[in-house]
């Protein structure tokens, strides 16, 4: 039985349309653990700074040593799961651009130094959103959901509640990315 040009054609579309999906859910499904770490690390930097704010920085300090070596033993882990070159290289420009967002954040805070708790806090989880919202132009559209949902709950504690920014946005921002996490691993 012989086929069409154009049966060929749409056959080899949705193929295609089905290879986009696939890369996509898996995408989502590396993503998951990565913001699900990061969310749960969150609330606890969160409960720190509730809890005794004269500590605050030391948990954030705490949660970050703990959050990047969980992101390279993921990294490591997931570098392991994709087989593909390809997919490699993928996950090391993913690496090397968050690399490039802490050079760039370091050096902000440097540069316009000292800042209060409320706008390291602000800034770090604009960073975070507006880099969700980034890959999700690129890649798929739940992470441009996370990024925006997590941008405009801190605007709007900046908004409402400026004074309390640097209790509330923690635990927002946090169980956004656990949602967020919970999402994509569904996907």
């Amino acid at each position: 039985m012989s086929m069409s040009k154009d049966e060929a054609s749409s056959a080899l579309h949705d193929i295609e349309a089905t290879e986009r999906r696939s890369r996509t859910l898996f995408g989502y499904g590396l993503a998951s653990p990565y913001l699900l770490l990061w969310g749960a690390l969150w609330l606890i930097a969160g409960v720190v700074g509730a809890v005794s704010p004269a500590n605050s920085g030391i948990g954030w300090g705490a949660v970050d040593i703990v959050g990047l070596l969980g992101t390279a033993y993921l990294i490591v882990r997931h570098a392991r799961r994709c087989g593909a070159r390809s997919d490699r290289i993928l996950l090391l420009r993913y690496v090397g651009s968050a690399a490039v967002l802490v050079a760039f954040v370091g050096l902000t805070l440097m540069i316009f130094g000292p800042v209060k708790g409320g706008e390291i806090t602000m800034l770090f989880t604009l960073l975070v959103a507006a880099g969700y919202a980034i890959a999700g132009c690129w890649i798929g559209l739940r992470y441009a959901v996370v990024g925006v949902a997590l941008g405009a709950l801190a605007v709007g504690v900046f908004v409402l509640a400026p004074a309390h920014v640097y209790l509330i946005v923690p635990f927002a921002g946090g169980g956004a990315l656990i949602l967020g996490g919970v999402w994509m691993r569904r996907a």
